[in-house]
């Protein structure tokens, strides 16, 4: 083998990024507001973050972050773009996959289209080093395809009783389609108290009839200048960074890149090794 192919063979390839699903399991919880906020506080911290708008038929997360859809993930279902020609830029430097306008076409897309989409998506090593997904609150099979996709899923709750029962019942049901790791985020929480039980009532309830384990990720305490943020369509980490909410938002996206960094090293040094042996 020449010399410069033997250098070729060392370097690693780049990793697919980290594919982060943010869900819930009832509308109006701030599943979009969740990921929109995590994305910009992952791009605050010098990640190369990509913001899917998967909420199909809805946009929200297109409409918060202020940008152009000349094409949007409808396109690329459609294979009449890719995802590199559809990406655009949006706040703090997140590049943004527009979400599409309610579209039964988008909602029913074949599974081998949304194959496609998730294929590109991993295909962004080099460009990316997480990719935050706004599911939304449906539970169909779209939704359980990008689940079983994900590394991590952030389920968004709050307080209200049924809000907690239906994301009981979406994690049951998505559970099914993958086994990432699942955190919960309460928002409009009272306080960490009250957020901390509510995690505790249903990392119980999955780990007692379910048998698997759901972690407390982070909470937002109910904030007037979270809500006004959201008015001006502004993510509220950048324009409120002391914020609390901002705070256990950083805090959340520091542990899982300092996690993801860790896991990265060690595929890293383990190719490093394997081609050093074979050599």
């Amino acid at each position: 083998m020449r010399a410069g192919g033997r250098e070729a063979a060392l370097r690693p390839q780049a990793a697919a990024p980290q594919l982060i699903v943010v869900a819930s399991g009832k509308g109006g919880v701030g599943t979009t507001t969740a990921a929109v906020n995590l994305a910009a506080s992952l791009a605050r911290d010098g990640r190369r973050t990509v913001l899917v708008d998967a909420d199909l038929g809805r946009a929200d997360a297109t409409r918060l972050c202020r940008v152009d859809d000349v094409y949007t993930v409808a396109d690329v279902l459609a294979g009449r773009r890719n995802v590199h020609e559809t990406l655009v830029r949006g706040p703090a430097g997140v590049q943004v996959l527009p979400g599409a306008w309610a579209s039964g076409a988008v909602t029913d897309c074949e599974p081998a289209a949304q194959q496609r989409l998730l294929d590109e998506l991993a295909r962004l090593g080099p460009h990316a080093d997480y990719i935050v997904i706004d599911a939304g609150s449906s539970l169909d099979r779209v939704v359980r395809r990008f689940w079983q996709a994900a590394d991590r899923v952030l389920m968004v709750t709050s307080p209200e009783a049924t809000s907690v029962t239906n994301a009981y019942a979406a994690i049951k049901l998505l559970t099914a389609s993958g086994r990432a790791p699942i955190q919960t985020l309460v928002n409009l929480a009272e306080s960490a108290a009250v957020a901390a039980e509510i995690g505790q009532r249903l990392a119980r309830a999955c780990r007692r009839f379910l048998g698997i384990n759901v972690e407390s990720g982070c909470y937002f305490p109910f904030d007037p200048l979270v809500a006004a943020a959201g008015r001006a369509r502004t993510p509220f980490v950048l324009a409120h960074a002391a914020a609390p909410a901002s705070e256990q938002l950083e805090r959340l996206a520091s542990r899982w890149t300092a996690a993801a960094g860790t896991q990265n090293f060690g595929r890293i040094d383990s190719t490093r090794n394997r081609l050093a042996t074979d050599k």
